[in-house]
């Protein structure tokens, strides 16, 4: 391919990669407008509670008012885009073959610099990359954690017209670097000695991660034009709401996104009283980055960088620009906290927890030791804890095991194959409450139940957004992630209101599809968040009870 024909193609990407996010803004404030009851959060957090000046749900809200806007003449997404065509059209009436040879040359640059560069402290780079023949056939045992060294890479590895690439190195060595610089590769094969990347295929989500990368990379060192959230620590759902929130306005108002070192994530040092010091955290910066990739090369700040303003700028009559000025359509019990299109929700939530080369391979051991899944299966989601403490009426109810069993059986999701005659299904039990699985093994003990042996609390004995009960911050996510990873086994699964329920829903539609998975919710027909669902606390206490009550017999 010569420079100009590379030019155009690289041109036209820009323009559909300009159309898809505004299109997906659309998406975004259409869902913001409509009552969705199944997608709602509530978190019990001064920052985030609906109805307070900083809370970011409010901002999405005033961001979309800003969209829909009666004063308004233009939609802001239709603003970004014609910005967009107006610069190319300048751009091209200056010297279009000038500035497509341009933008290759400079894309053909970065592969150079990124395919090249070393992490300064070791200079070793991997051997060559394996095909999948020698993949299969290499006896390499280390069982080391990898080193620093940067993976490299050949030519032939980085042709964009082969779709189908694969790149594979051994465990023992970190491919971080690489990865971070190459965002339109996903992970692929696996096994004992090594590990693989992949091309990704979908062009969407090809174009999406590339938009992303763009702004928070190459911005030309610009690091003061950003902005900052800190890490809610609530939930690992909800955290990355927070998180995928701040990618998607990162595309869309082509400024980087960083978070804070604010306050230490609590899935990395804990929180509290139960706050690690440097040398109990996952590591020193106790922050997401002990697990993934980085996601931009500008600073984390403190406390008083955060900045979740967009733009600092207000409306004519001199109203801020992220205050609604009524309450049309806008009002506390109307509005969701879901990015919109929920394919896309999943393919930003992948990009941002991407993870380091340790971690994966961590990931891929633990599912392999941890719990061998009979199929066909079906993911029982129990969510216990602390949502009961949730105050202002967002408390969530404790359902008992019997009634997500009835729920996939009203659903017809309880014999994976559909076949009532089925007496012993495969249920795969993920939960935070030691007292559930007790309560499904006397219960139901005709059923296969399957679940990772772990620590957990007996019901809401952790306290308010307590979910390290282990302590062990690495284990902690490990755990997590190899759930997201072992869920997809199972076609079907029963749940009720949760941030996590919904990321291994999302991970279960991505390998069946959506209209192929199977959902039953327990909290069907119900009201999801009342204050009098405190009282449901006894649903897991009787249960606990009962079994003290049979040991000092």
């Amino acid at each position: 391919m010569d420079d100009c024909e590379a030019g155009h193609r690289d041109y036209r990407s820009q323009h559909r990669t300009t159309q898809f996010i505004q299109q997906h803004v659309t998406n975004f404030c259409r869902n913001i407008a409509n009552n969705k009851p199944m997608d709602r959060r509530r978190f019990n957090d001064s920052k985030n509670i609906p109805g307070s000046s900083s809370s970011p749900f409010n901002k999405d809200k005033a961001f979309c008012k800003l969209i829909l806007h009666r004063r308004g003449t233009i939609v802001l997404g239709s603003a970004l885009l014609w910005s967009f065509v107006l610069l190319q059209h300048t751009l091209v009436n200056q010297s279009k073959f000038l500035y497509e040879i341009h933008l290759q040359q400079r894309r053909s640059i970065f592969l150079e610099q990124a395919t090249n560069t070393r992490i300064p402290t070791t200079g070793a780079t991997l051997p060559s990359s394996l095909s999948l023949h020698e993949l299969a056939n290499n006896s390499d045992q280390s069982n080391q954690r990898p080193s620093q060294r940067m993976a490299t890479s050949t030519g032939t590895i980085l042709d964009d017209d082969n779709t189908d690439s694969v790149i594979c190195w051994p465990w023992s060595y970190s491919s971080d670097e690489w990865w971070t610089h190459h965002p339109t590769w996903k992970r692929s094969r696996v096994n004992a000695t090594h590990y693989c990347y992949q091309k990704i295929q979908n062009e969407r989500q090809a174009a999406l991660y590339q938009a992303i990368y763009d702004v928070q990379f190459r911005h030309a060192g610009d690091c003061q034009n950003m902005f900052r959230r800190h890490m809610w620590s609530s939930g690992l759902g909800a955290d990355f709401i927070n998180v995928n929130r701040g990618l998607f306005q990162a595309v869309l108002f082509q400024r980087p996104f960083q978070i804070t070192d604010s306050y230490p994530w609590h899935y990395a040092a804990g929180k509290g009283d139960n706050l690690a010091n440097e040398t109990m955290a996952a590591c020193p910066s106790r922050d997401m980055y002990c697990y993934f990739l980085p996601l931009t090369d500008c600073p984390v700040g403190d406390e008083s960088s955060e900045n979740e303003t967009l733009l600092d700028t207000f409306y004519a009559d001199g109203t801020p620009l992220f205050l609604p000025t009524s309450n049309d359509n806008f009002n506390d019990d109307n509005y969701t906290y879901e990015i919109g299109d929920e394919t896309v929700y999943q393919w930003i939530f992948e990009y941002a927890t991407r993870p380091q080369t340790w971690l994966w391979r961590k990931v891929y051991e633990y599912t392999q030791s941890r719990l061998n899944l009979t199929t066909p299966c079906m993911v029982m989601h129990v969510r216990r804890a602390d949502v009961i403490h949730h105050s202002d009426g967002f408390a969530r109810r404790y359902f008992s095991i019997a009634e997500y069993v009835n729920a996939s059986k009203r659903a017809n999701i309880l014999s994976p194959n559909d076949d009532d005659t089925v007496t012993k299904p495969n249920i795969f039990l993920i939960t935070d409450d030691a007292n559930a699985i007790g309560e499904a093994l006397s219960e139901f003990p005709t059923y296969n139940w399957m679940y990772i042996r772990r620590k957990r609390y007996k019901a809401d004995e952790g306290g308010w957004e307590e979910q390290t009960p282990s302590r062990d911050y690495v284990f902690e996510m490990t755990t997590l992630l190899s759930i997201l990873e072992l869920a997809p086994h199972c076609s079907a699964i029963v749940h009720g209101q949760s941030s996590f329920a919904d990321l291994v829903v999302r991970s279960m539609e991505s390998h069946h599809g959506r209209s192929d998975l199977r959902i039953a919710r327990v909290d069907d027909n119900i009201t999801i968040f009342d204050a009098a669902n405190s009282q449901f606390r006894n649903v897991s206490k009787e249960y606990q009870q009962i079994q003290e009550q049979r040991r000092h017999r």
